[in-house]
């Protein structure tokens, strides 16, 4: 144990204890200003963003360095028995693997985002789950390296929480079974985030989230909607944002007194104008069909069904709109005009 008395009359270690102390503090004080100033500055030189994101993460942890070292300076400076000063060298190492493997775990953040920019074919979702278990992992061998460092068996311990996670599993089956519908979801491509999914009955709007339980739809009307896993990996899927183009697809109601050639005409001038339309695919890519399909009630019907380029809302509003307003033109320019309902009676005389 410390004698008490011989430490507080020990001026030698009043003095080295502050020297220590004092060090310490500079020494963090620079490495949180000059040193990590330095780094950074050296970093953005550079053109990749990366290097500037795992500098700031690392901040913190790193920082616990420097404090270690004064720590391990002033428990040396301490008249231990030989018996503490072992429990003192375990603690310092104990300290410095927490110092390490939190900065492994906090690296895994900007080095996800270096890898989603570099292998494209990882979707943000998938790149999420792995590099979350890669963290996990981080801190579980750290705390096993420092349980071992104490004598503890952690390999026990594993053992033992194997099972009791088997336990856990036959009473958490709903959370297991979401979580393998999240990994078919991931590894299927069914949908990603950002997507625009309608699941029949369940929920329609974009993929906000993909979580180890849930999957977060946004609706159109901007409520959540929270999907169990499970569920959309047993359901029939629609995912509209897969489309490569986006349908248009009306009927044109034209008076009777159109005649056929005034027909042929305006069919020939809506096939005219898709083709030379910007937004609209033209019949290189996908064909587009004009044709008189019916005598209805009260016009001759002509089916339009063409596709957009874009299959994103606002811009399919835009070339559906634009469409239909040209369609009026070309109508009233051939002579025609659109057939409402009507109803004519006769009247017999007596």
């Amino acid at each position: 144990m410390i004698n008490m008395d011989k430490l507080l009359n020990s001026e030698s270690f009043l003095v080295n204890s502050g020297l220590v102390i004092l060090i310490t503090l500079i020494a963090v004080i620079l490495f949180r200003t000059v040193i990590f100033n330095s780094l950074m500055k050296f970093a953005a030189k550079s053109s990749s963003k990366y290097d500037d994101e795992l500098i700031k993460v690392l901040k913190r942890p790193l920082t616990l360095i420097p404090l270690g070292i004064g720590l391990y300076a002033f428990i040396f400076t301490l008249p231990l028995q030989d018996i503490y000063q072992t429990y003192a060298d375990m603690l310092i190492k104990s300290y410095f693997y927490i110092a390490i493997f939190w900065s492994i775990a906090s690296a895994m953040d900007p080095l996800r985002d270096y890898i989603g920019d570099v292998y494209r074919f990882l979707s943000p979702t998938l790149r999420a789950w792995i590099f979350r278990a890669f963290k996990f992992l981080a801190y579980l061998i750290g705390i096993v390296s420092v349980l071992e460092l104490w004598g503890v068996d952690a390999a026990s311990i594993i053992a033992g929480l194997g099972l009791f996670s088997v336990a856990l599993a036959l009473g958490a089956q709903n959370f297991f079974k979401n979580l393998i519908g999240g990994l078919l979801i991931i590894g299927e491509k069914r949908f990603k985030q950002g997507d625009w999914i309608n699941v029949e009955g369940v929920a329609e709007g974009e993929v906000e989230k993909i979580d180890f339980r849930s999957t977060l739809i946004r609706r159109f009307d901007k409520a959540p909607i929270y999907v169990p896993n499970s569920v959309l990996s047993d359901s029939e899927i629609i995912n509209f944002s897969a489309m490569p183009y986006r349908r248009i697809r009306f009927h044109v109601g034209l008076i009777y007194s159109t005649s056929p050639e005034t027909i042929m005409k305006i069919r020939t001038d809506i096939e005219s104008y898709i083709e030379k339309n910007k937004n609209l695919v033209n019949s290189d890519e996908i064909s587009s069909t004009i044709r008189v399909t019916n005598f209805n009630d009260s016009s001759i019907d002509m089916l339009v069904n063409c596709f957009t380029k874009s299959t994103k809302w606002h811009d399919f509003c835009i070339a559906r709109e634009e469409l239909i307003l040209e369609i009026m033109r070309i109508v009233q320019k051939n002579g025609s005009d659109f057939a409402f309902p009507t109803r004519t009676i006769h009247l017999e005389k007596d």
